[in-house]
């Protein structure tokens, strides 16, 4: 599998990772749920077992990714095998360091102070 389709597997498995906790957390957190499981505890003596979504399998070719990103020095990949979420290590898969966009830039230069260095 090349390495485009291994960084959109790793990207999907992350989205569903997010989607299912976003189930298990609003499960876990309902109140009407958790006032009838303790009905059921106080008629019975027992807590109903709370079924939540199992979490996504990582995938197992994912495993020994690398970084890959060209670095600017010797254009080589890098190397790193300690991968983010979006499929990039922690030098090269961080956000943007600027704007972009005219307006950004406009918007930059009037939040610049000028003045003596503090």
């Amino acid at each position: 599998m090349s390495t485009p389709e291994l960084r959109r597997k790793l990207k999907a498995f992350w989205r569903e990772y997010d989607r299912v906790n976003v189930l298990r957390r609003k499960i876990s957190h309902d109140e009407k749920l958790a006032e009838r499981r303790a009905e059921y505890f106080i008629d019975h003596g027992v807590w109903l077992p709370l079924s939540l979504p199992s979490l996504p399998e990582f995938p197992p070719e994912c495993s020994g990714m690398v970084c890959g990103a060209r670095g600017r020095r010797k254009g080589t990949p890098c190397q790193c095998k300690e991968i983010e979420r979006n499929g990039r290590c922690k030098w090269h898969g961080r956000r943007s360091t600027g704007p972009k966009t005219v307006e950004g830039k406009i918007r930059s230069l009037t939040n610049l102070k000028r003045g003596p260095k503090l």
